[in-house]
């Protein structure tokens, strides 16, 4: 059975055991294909690409967001995943550990609580090396959309990201 066979499937069992109740189906399908798309392409991309390079997500995005916006604080990468301070040092410490990236105290007193985590050289061709790959991971992902329609979908979810932002 292939796999769109199975969330047809599933949607239609989700559907009969929530009716009767006063819900918002589309909401529900809505939301429901958000979250089950994000897990699928973070399981192929872990799988398929970030696994050859020795990465986690958690590790790739954290190379990433340093990658884009050089050295930040800890709880900024912290805040733009949408994980916890405590995740991203266990994190950073393992990247530091394979000499990915180093943490830069801001203040001369040499306090560890409050780092800039910045690129090693490995760590910016490490990920000048992975990112051409995991876009066309992402090209692949998206393959059987055309382009007007990544566009609109791209837009669409935009729209609610920024209406569910701080």
């Amino acid at each position: 059975m292939r796999l769109s066979d199975e969330l047809i499937r599933e949607e239609i069992d989700i559907m009969r055991r929530v009716s009767g109740l006063p819900i918002d189906s589309t909401a529900l399908a809505t939301a429901s294909n958000i979250w089950r798309a994000s897990q699928l392409f973070r399981q192929q991309m872990e799988q398929n690409i970030l696994r050859h390079y020795d990465l986690t997500w958690g590790s790739f995005s954290t190379l990433f967001i340093v990658w884009i916006w050089g050295p930040l604080e800890m709880s900024a990468i912290a805040e733009s995943q949408h994980v916890s301070r405590p995740t991203i040092t266990s994190i950073v410490s393992l990247l530091e550990k394979r000499g990915h990236c180093v943490r830069q105290p801001i203040n001369d007193a040499g306090d560890r609580l409050t780092v800039m985590v910045a690129l090693t050289a490995t760590g910016r061709a490490l990920i000048e090396e992975v990112f051409p790959r995991f876009n066309r991971g992402e090209r692949d992902f998206v393959a059987c959309l055309n382009e007007e329609e990544r566009t609109t979908l791209a837009q669409l979810l935009r729209k609610v990201i920024i209406a569910n932002s701080d």
